[in-house]
C-alpha cells in the first residue's frame, strides 16, 4: 500500500472511532458521567423551584440526549440522576410548566401523558430569562 493510501485508511479509522463515540454519547449508552453532566448543567442554572429545575432537566434531555418528548417518569428519573428528591407531585409541576407555556401535550403512551418543550421554553433557557416573556 502506498503512503497516501495508508494515511487515508488511518484517517478513516480515526473518524469512524470518533463517530462511534459521539453516537454512544448522544444515545446515553456509554456516558458514565451522564448524571454528573446533567446535575452540573441543572445546578449551573441555579433553579429556585421544581418548575425551573424540571425545565432545565427537560432542556438537557432534549439538547444533549436527543429526547424531544418525555413523561413525568422521565423527569423523575432525571431528578434521581441529579441526586435530588423529586417533587411530591410531578404532574402538578409539569402542569405549572404548561401554564407558563413551557410545555405542550404531545400525546399519550398508553395512559401516560407525553410532553414536549415549547419554543418559549427553549428561549427561556437559552436567553436565561425567568418567565419566557423577554
Amino acid at each position: 500500500m502506498s503512503e497516501g493510501t495508508e494515511a487515508i485508511r488511518e484517517h478513516v479509522e480515526q473518524l469512524e472511532e470518533r463517530v462511534t463515540e459521539l453516537e454512544k454519547r448522544l444515545d446515553g449508552t456509554d456516558n458514565p458521567a451522564a448524571g454528573a453532566d446533567l446535575r452540573g448543567f441543572v445546578e449551573s442554572r441555579d433553579p429556585s423551584s421544581h418548575t425551573e429545575r424540571s425545565l432545565y432537566i427537560a432542556y438537557y434531555l432534549e439538547m444533549n440526549r436527543g429526547r424531544d418528548e418525555f413523561t413525568v417518569e422521565d423527569i423523575e428519573e432525571a431528578y434521581r440522576e441529579c441526586r435530588v428528591q423529586p417533587a411530591g407531585n410531578m404532574s402538578d409541576v409539569l402542569g405549572r410548566m404548561e401554564e407558563r407555556e413551557w410545555l405542550l401535550r404531545a400525546g399519550k403512551e398508553g395512559q401516560t401523558q407525553v410532553w414536549r418543550l415549547t419554543a418559549t421554553a427553549l428561549n427561556t433557557v437559552e436567553e436565561g430569562s425567568e418567565n419566557g416573556s423577554e
